[in-house]
């Protein structure tokens, strides 16, 4: 890796409990990829050979069903970990990643995440508090395409978004990715942004900007059964 891309591992989340000779020692043997917008990292159904954290950029989870159809799943960024839970159990990715910005990732060897995990027990409360962060992110996701119709859902979004003293956010992708995560066709999206006028949100390109962020959080409070 470069020495830059070690100095920014030291301020990712699940590292900052670690100890200097902890991280030296996890991040022994790990490399830093470079990887061009489209590129895909791995596919649903590999098996984990290595801890991938962005560093810069962006990537996708992305879902695949029996016929073929893709759904993005989830955005992750700069300073994220994801499908840890893979690694540690050693088991098959359940979601392909695909870079959707330019991006720069470090790879840590799964071996070396399992070894330190059963020698280290802050690698292991690291990883737990990571995994727990993940859960909840998807009970989340779940309640809301259970329970919130397309408009609540795209508010409840844009308040997670959004600077909550200014109210300006930035979509993590393009709209049509967007609103695959948010289970919604792009015509769809479209509507609801054109809906949110109303509730005082400003919409151009990826660039968001929220007047009245309470109400927007009222809004996002409408389950599905609502009037």
């Amino acid at each position: 890796m470069r020495t830059e891309d070690y100095a920014r591992l030291k301020s990712v989340r699940l590292f900052q409990g670690l100890t200097p000779a902890q991280l030296d020692d996890l991040t022994a043997n790990a490399t830093g990829l470079t990887a061009p917008r489209g590129t895909q990292l791995f596919a649903q159904g590999d098996p984990p050979d290595h801890l991938h954290v962005v560093l810069h950029g962006m990537v996708a989870l992305i879902g695949r069903g029996p016929r073929g159809e893709e759904a993005v799943i989830e955005f992750f960024g700069v300073e994220d970990v994801f499908l840890a839970a893979a690694v540690i159990l050693d088991q098959p990715y359940l979601m392909a990643a695909r870079v959707i910005e330019d991006s720069r990732l470090a790879l840590i060897p799964a071996a070396s995440v399992r070894r330190a995990i059963e020698r280290e027990n802050g690698v292991g409360g690291a990883l737990a508090y990571e995994l727990s962060r993940h859960w909840r992110m998807a009970i989340g996701q779940l309640k809301d395409l259970k329970l919130r119709p397309a408009l609540p859902r795209l508010a409840a979004y844009l308040v997670e978004l959004a600077d909550p003293v200014t109210g300006v956010a930035r979509l993590p992708a393009q709209r049509r990715l967007v609103a695959a995560r948010l289970a919604m066709s792009p015509e769809s999206l479209s509507r609801c942004f054109a809906a949110l006028r109303t509730h005082g949100v400003e919409a151009r390109g990826r660039n968001i900007r929220i007047a009245d962020l309470g109400s927007l959080r009222r809004l996002s409070t409408l389950s599905a059964g609502a009037n």
